[in-house]
């Protein structure tokens, strides 16, 4: 059974406004935790080493998955070629946020 493109794209603006929500209540917990956002900023700054080397994993552990399905549909080219696309999308996706973070 195949979705609706509008279902799709609902639960894709779904994700993402969940993502952002989490993002803005982690800063607000952050921030009331510190005292101010300029505290928080800087001991953001000052962790940004070990988030460097978690960003490192989590790309590592999230290329080794994908790898895995490209291994587990070998036998069946349609699927095999669907896991190629969603890699060449996250690529691009990955390179054009560690582009922006220049």
């Amino acid at each position: 059974m195949k979705r609706s493109p509008l279902l799709t794209l609902l639960s894709s603006l779904g994700i993402a406004a969940v993502m952002i929500l989490t993002a803005a209540l982690v800063t607000w917990i952050g921030c009331t935790a510190l005292g101010s956002f300029e505290a928080w900023q800087q001991t953001f700054e000052s962790v940004r080493p070990y988030l460097r080397w978690w960003r490192a994993l989590l790309y590592g552990t999230v290329f080794t998955l994908w790898w895995h399905l490209l291994r587990r549909y070998q036998h069946r080219p349609q699927n095999r070629l669907r896991v190629k696309r969603i890699g060449v999308l996250g690529l691009v996706l990955l390179t054009v946020v560690e582009l922006t973070r220049l």
